[in-house]
């Protein structure tokens, strides 16, 4: 069952009616090869119990539900309830039965209680959204056994974002997310520094990586132009920029023509396999 996910979103993707879960399955299968390979350096098998700390409303849960099978658990945890909820339906609708998501704070999680401890957690874009990621990452470090993983997979500043051919608009709303978590209280190269705060927390850095995926541009558009439209109240009120900026990208991006473009791009992203000692 589980082990056939990724043919059950193309399935899905084909057949399903749900528009809104289409868009979300094809946005993370676009990072999912990305996902499965960081993954898959920690020699994730069949059977491991494994957690995602930040999963959002799809997140890696599929790519985790195939390569633990139906005799491993994936649980989901988030801090926004109805990202929550709408990772539940996405499950439920691709039968994943070995997936399961709770609403959460991550630093309010004990193993026991979430259902650990776990061979493995993965962390993707929550890292970055953290004012002492160290500490955010020393928690993660509780949820795993002694010898388990912590596979993590951040964003960099720098380099943006980039279509082909060039989208001025893709650039500036990334340039204009990664300004905003800073202004927010993240510490600044938040990414780039989190080797140094894993070995703090107490992690052996196995590996360090750099990966990014291509996209189907009518995805990686609304993909942009969804965040910015999140992020406009918090980018107005900081002074970051104004909402009519905000507003003239998110109205480029959504007046593009995909087939006017090739491929649109990730940003690019640190992916650190870390270990617990045992």
């Amino acid at each position: 069952m589980t082990q056939h996910a990724g043919d059950r979103v193309q399935r899905y993707l084909l057949d399903g009616g749900d528009e809104d879960l289409k868009r979300l399955l094809g946005l993370a299968e676009a990072h999912g090869e990305m996902a499965r390979t960081a993954l898959r350096r920690s020699g994730i098998a069949h059977g491991w119990n494994v957690i995602e700390c930040g999963c959002g409303p799809v997140g890696a849960l599929v790519q985790l539900a195939e390569l633990v099978g139906d005799a491993g658990r994936v649980t989901g945890v988030d801090l926004n309830p109805a990202a929550v909820d709408r990772a539940r339906s996405v499950a439920a609708a691709l039968s994943l039965g070995n997936v399961r998501t709770l609403a959460a704070d991550v630093h309010d999680l004990e193993a026991g209680n979430a259902g650990g401890p776990f061979d493995l957690a993965y962390t993707r874009l929550l890292l970055v959204h953290q004012h002492d990621p160290g500490h955010t990452l020393r928690q993660i470090a509780g949820l795993v056994k002694p010898g388990g993983w912590v596979i993590s997979q951040e964003p960099l500043a720098q380099p943006r974002p980039r279509s082909f051919p060039d989208f001025e608009a893709v650039g500036a709303a990334w340039g204009l997310m990664a300004d905003l978590m800073e202004r927010s209280g993240v510490p600044s190269q938040a990414a780039e520094q989190l080797p140094r705060w894993a070995a703090a927390a107490g992690l052996e850095v196995v590996r360090m990586d750099g990966s990014f995926s291509f996209g189907p541009p009518e995805a990686y558009f609304g993909l942009y132009a969804g965040a910015l439209t999140a992020m406009r109240e918090r980018a107005v009120g900081t002074g970051l920029t104004t909402g009519q900026d905000i507003d003239a990208i998110v109205a480029s991006l959504a007046a593009a023509q995909p087939e006017a473009y090739e491929w649109v791009t990730s940003p690019a992203y640190l992916d650190l396999t870390l270990r617990k000692p045992a």
